[in-house]
């Protein structure tokens, strides 16, 4: 966001939006506060590490913000901060403000933040940058100093829920202890006249979600390549200071023009959890709760359980995928589907525009990495992962890695030329890794019935049951999967002929023919073609499960 008040309104609030709660979330900022009161130090490298973790619930609503009735989840304010370090925002020179500032235990109920108003004596909230279902979001002038600056403000209605208050104190607390370049700056934090405030650097440029809406293709791999090494720089920072953000997506990551380049900022702390001495309150992480947006959530996550810095790299290979197809690897539909398949279905093939650049082999392998189940078979952390990505980026480190002919190798031990990507020490997990591989193919989509659809397939994958989608009899033959569900729907006379094409092939796979409106003479008929099985219409994913496993263990 440039100084120029005479801006067109609408592009400076594109400009200027980053994640103010346009976009549905499943939980929404975090905001918190010890009881009695509150102690903010600005960083301090000196200071012990305080061990932060992720939590969230859903605030009250506010009948007079304008949400969307009809979303099943709130709309939460994430964060608008900057720093332009082109002289327009918080000076290098400038002296550093290492205030500390005490907020009382309950703050004064029903205060709402104007333009015009002063915080603190010294932040002239300036206009108003946006709204979401926790707070909003302000440009400021810094009195003293003279330079813009974003204010964020609790609703009244939220603050005077002494949870959300614990959460606001958290969220400053939390970015407060991160000094890095590409995460975004705590400046000060306090209460005035009732009002809750949290002062951030302010910044030039737009989100990273805004900017891939604004994109037709995917941008170059090379873009690609550098926003993901910095927000790895950023992450790498603060996982050592003990920091989970548990909500890493396109909409928390800032693009800041800075010159003639782009800084990447990571914002939004909200959910953050500090389990500090400073923060003898109680957890903000409530069992079988969970905390995230569906889109970008780790499995871990997901199943309400206690995460680590994986977790963050989880939502980093959605990132990836999302930089990579202008859309995250599972998306769509309720939320509870979309968290199911983070927790069971294997990530999907990556669709690109045709004639967009290539992935190279060791991306794609980093991205399904990232994308594991289980955090043991992810990355170890940040620095190994960003290694990973710059010599997947890099040509001569492929052709190392990957040669073209067995005469490029280099001779010496097999063991010396494999990659040196050991998998972590197996630990007892609750997810299975044992999977069935089979091939789903559809006729043209019956109308009056639905046989296997995305509920049962993700269905089928918390089974462990992996759904391979095939067209036609040859990409049969060519999967080689030992059993088909064929799903004919009511087309039954078609389905025999293409079940009769399928048993002719060489090595020919088991075949389930799901079928509707299907009689006994009927059935007999498929069975009598060569099927396995035949399930009626409605399909069940326990009852076809049922049928698969008993196809694949005694052959019929």
């Amino acid at each position: 966001m440039s100084g120029d008040e005479g801006r067109d309104d609408d592009d400076a609030a594109d400009r200027a939006r980053v994640s103010l709660g346009l976009q549905p979330t499943l939980l929404p900022d975090a905001l918190t506060r010890g009881p009695g009161s509150t102690q903010l130090l600005l960083p301090d490298r000196a200071r012990p590490a305080a061990r932060i973790t992720v939590a969230d619930t859903v605030p009250p609503r506010d009948p007079e913000l304008d949400l969307d009735p009809d979303r099943t989840t709130p709309h939460g304010l994430q964060a608008l901060l900057t720093t332009p370090l082109d002289g327009r925002g918080v000076r290098p020179d400038a002296p550093v403000l290492r205030a500390q500032t005490m907020i009382s235990a309950a703050p004064i109920p029903g205060a709402k933040a104007e333009a015009g108003q002063i915080l603190g004596g010294k932040y002239e909230l300036v206009r108003l940058l946006g709204v979401g279902g926790m707070g909003s979001v302000w440009k400021a002038t810094h009195l003293s100093l003279g330079v813009s600056v974003a204010v964020k403000t609790m609703h009244p209605h939220v603050a005077m829920q002494e949870e959300y208050v614990r959460r606001f104190g958290r969220e400053a607390h939390a970015a407060s202890l991160l000094s890095h370049p590409n995460v975004v700056r705590v400046l000060d934090f306090g209460e005035e006249g009732g009002v809750l405030y949290l002062v951030m650097e302010y910044l030039d440029g737009r989100s990273l979600g805004t900017w891939l809406d604004r994109l037709d293709v995917p941008p170059p791999l090379a873009e690609v390549g550098r926003i993901l090494e910095m927000l790895l720089d950023a992450f790498a920072v603060a996982h050592a200071y003990g920091i989970v953000h548990r909500d890493l997506k396109p909409d928390n990551v800032f693009l800041a023009d800075v010159g003639d380049h782009r800084v990447v900022k990571v914002l939004d702390f909200g959910l953050a959890h500090v389990d500090d001495a400073r923060d003898a309150g109680p957890t903000l992480t409530q069992r079988d709760a969970v905390a995230g947006t569906p889109d970008y959530m780790s499995p871990e996550q997901c199943r309400s359980l206690v995460v680590s810095p994986s977790a963050d790299l989880y939502s980093l290979g959605c990132l990836l995928t999302t930089l990579l197809q202008l859309r995250p690897p599972f998306a769509g539909g309720a939320s509870i589907d979309t968290m199911a398949k983070h927790m069971f279905a294997k990530p999907p093939p990556l669709k690109r525009p045709e004639g967009s650049e290539p992935v190279p082999p060791l991306l794609e392998k980093l991205r399904l990495d990232l994308l594991a189940k289980v955090p043991e078979r992810r990355p170890r952390d940040a620095a190994e992962t960003k290694s990973r990505l710059l010599e997947a980026l890099s040509a001569e480190a492929t052709l190392a890695r990957l040669p073209t002919r067995k005469g490029e190798v280099a001779l010496g031990e097999r063991s010396a030329r494999a990659p040196s990507w050991a998998a972590a020490p197996a630990t007892p997990s609750a997810i299975s890794l044992e999977t069935k591989t089979i091939g789903v193919l559809r006729l043209p989509p019956p109308v009056e019935a639905v046989g296997i659809d995305s509920s049962c397939e993700t269905a089928l994958a918390a089974q462990h049951i992996e759904i391979v989608t095939l067209s036609s009899a040859e990409e049969i033959a060519a999967a080689g999967v030992a059993l088909v569900v064929l799903d004919v729907g009511t087309s039954i006379r078609e389905g025999r002929a293409a079940l009769e094409q399928i048993v002719r092939a060489a090595k020919a796979p088991k075949v389930i023919v799901c079928a509707g409106r299907i009689g006994a003479d009927q059935l007999n008929e498929l069975v009598a073609a060569g099927a396995a099985d035949v399930a009626r219409y409605p399909i069940t994913p326990d009852g076809l499960a049922r049928k698969i496993d008993r196809v694949l263990r005694r052959g019929r």
